[in-house]
């Protein structure tokens, strides 16, 4: 694997494996990773700028990209002007047919960032655009699609609970919604020639605020829908509380990646934890081809109860999972060109940085320099309650 960064002694911005090029969560920051634009276009045009950059540096380009997240922070009430403003400049960015889109309100790492992006990228291949006739529709004209094929693999961004002119379906109710959004995922791995048992990897967006008990209650009313969708055994993934999506009345987007093929192997380490919903089949993580997928690893016993009350012990324990379930595919840190961090901070700036270093702090024992590259928000919640942490693992396999 090669690594590439534009920032003075950070982690890498860019991991290169073969012809994959994984991007990490990019903001508008200099050379010192400081931010050096306060409004939304010129944070956007510097991203940008620094998304083409880098894919140079690792020999891909803008048209390379197959897939790219939004991760945004912005008020309620101004999420469709922000994306109207981040749309001007992005639409620019990309030549029709772009990459698939996927936009996510929450939280970000530094004071004064109001915009992360990052990105799945593959160099050359044949690939094929996923767009199923009569599927729901974005609401203006964008240079984004739904899906892309690119030899065996399936890149699906965002799907929502939409109808072919943009209006939200299932006003207030999860469960219809949950059922629009992953009926569109499965059409999608249709579209490619797969199915439901290609996905290798599924994370599922969703708005709540309730406390306690209410969160694994929402988190299993939501789950009996998606489990018509999910194969037996299911994907590897993660299901995170988040702010908001791109409309204010969505309660739910799922997105996804699938691998054509049966020569898998399912990594499910014993004695780990598990879901609060006994005999799931619900799945650890996934190795095929040259690729695993680890899905999001959180700190629990085997009923779903959290276990540590702390950032530190929850991190720590969070990466033993991970290096138990890459064990299981005969892999191990060395492997990993991604990883998904997705924590809970609120209050003060620096009580934020202060979580941030910590996590970090404990990644850097289990992950040695240069490390992988990274992407990190600050998500509501999770599905269970008491939950502080969940990180995903992308890994590239030896053999």
């Amino acid at each position: 694997m090669q690594t590439f960064s534009d920032i003075e002694g950070s982690a890498p911005q860019a991991v290169r494996a073969g012809d994959l090029v994984f991007i990490g969560g990019l903001m508008a920051t200099d050379a010192s990773g400081n931010i050096v634009a306060t409004g939304i276009t010129g944070q956007a045009r510097v991203i940008f700028d620094r998304l083409a950059a880098l894919l140079a540096q690792a020999g891909a380009g803008m048209a390379d990209v197959v897939k790219h997240n939004i991760y945004f922070s912005c008020e309620a009430d101004a999420v469709g002007a922000f994306l109207d403003e981040l749309d001007a400049v992005r639409a620019g960015c990309f030549a029709a047919p772009g990459p698939t889109t996927t936009e996510i309100r929450c939280g970000l790492d530094r004071e004064g960032a109001l915009l992360m992006v990052d990105a799945w990228v593959v160099v050359g291949g044949k690939r094929e655009q996923l767009d199923p006739p009569g599927h729901w529709r974005w609401r203006r004209q964008l240079p984004f699609v739904h899906g892309w094929k690119v030899g065996d693999m399936l890149f699906v961004g965002g799907q929502r609970s939409l109808d072919a002119e943009g209006n939200v379906l299932g006003l207030g109710d999860i469960e219809v919604q949950t059922d629009e959004a992953f009926r569109n995922l499965d059409t999608m791995l249709r579209s490619g020639g797969g199915d439901r048992h290609s996905l290798m990897r599924q994370n599922t967006y969703f708005r709540f605020f309730g406390e306690g008990r209410e969160v694994t209650d929402y988190w299993e009313k939501m789950t009996n829908v998606r489990r018509r969708y999910m194969s037996v055994p299911s994907a590897a993934g993660a299901g995170l509380r988040i702010q908001g999506m791109g409309n204010a009345d969505e309660l739910i987007q799922v997105e996804g990646i699938g691998m054509l093929g049966d020569d898998k192997q399912r990594l499910q380490p014993a004695n780990h934890w598990d879901w609060s919903i006994p005999n799931t089949q619900f799945t650890q993580g996934w190795k095929i081809g040259g690729l695993a997928f680890i899905g999001g690893q959180i700190s629990a016993d085997n009923k779903a109860q959290a276990v540590g009350d702390d950032m530190e012990t929850q991190t720590r324990n969070v990466f033993e999972f991970i290096r138990r379930t890459l064990a299981e595919g005969g892999l191990d840190e060395s492997d990993v060109a991604k990883l998904y961090i997705y924590y809970h901070a609120e209050g003060s700036w620096a009580g934020i940085e202060a979580t941030r270093a910590v996590i970090a702090s404990v990644q850097r024992e289990f992950y040695p320099e240069p490390g992988p590259a990274v992407t990190a928000i600050r998500v509501a919640g999770f599905a269970f309650e008491n939950l502080l942490i969940e990180i995903e693992a992308m890994a590239v396999t030896r053999d």
